[in-house]
């Protein structure tokens, strides 16, 4: 008879952070199917949170129509800008807070909740600009 671990270690890297997820299995169960079923349950369980962790800071990947937008709302954006943008977005704004959702604030608010943070996240101008275009793309273009 297999000799069954005390815990079943689970590790995914996020941004910034190690999460473990340690699932407890019991010692002495009667049969397979019960150590199946547990393992089962349990590993549902560490999927279920890490999908949340997941879907909570989604930051939506620049798209051609994302590019095109870019360029007509804030002037001369490219790809480049716009990929720039969205990496110092997901970046640099968790390492204080969670993401926030881009549609949590209007197109108004982003240039100055941006600005207010940028002294928090060191960014430079350009980098801020940057930021500013990822979002404001991302927004134009929701559906």
């Amino acid at each position: 008879m297999k000799k069954v671990p005390a815990l079943l270690k689970v590790e995914r890297v996020v941004p910034n952070a190690l999460v473990k997820i340690y699932a407890a299995t019991p010692p002495r169960l009667k049969s397979r199917s019960e150590n199946a079923i547990h393992l089962t349950l349990s590993l549902l369980v560490a999927l279920s949170v890490l999908v949340s962790c997941e879907t909570s800071n989604y930051v939506p990947p620049v798209t051609l129509a994302m590019t095109a937008t870019g360029s007509r709302v804030k002037g001369s954006v490219n790809s480049a800008t716009l990929e720039r943008g969205r990496t110092l977005f997901a970046h640099r704004c968790i390492e204080c807070h969670t993401l926030p959702a881009m549609w949590k604030y209007s197109r108004e608010d982003w240039p100055k909740i941006v600005n207010d943070m940028s002294h928090r996240a060191s960014l430079k101008p350009a980098e801020r600009d940057a930021i500013v275009a990822y979002i404001l793309a991302v927004r134009a273009n929701e559906h």
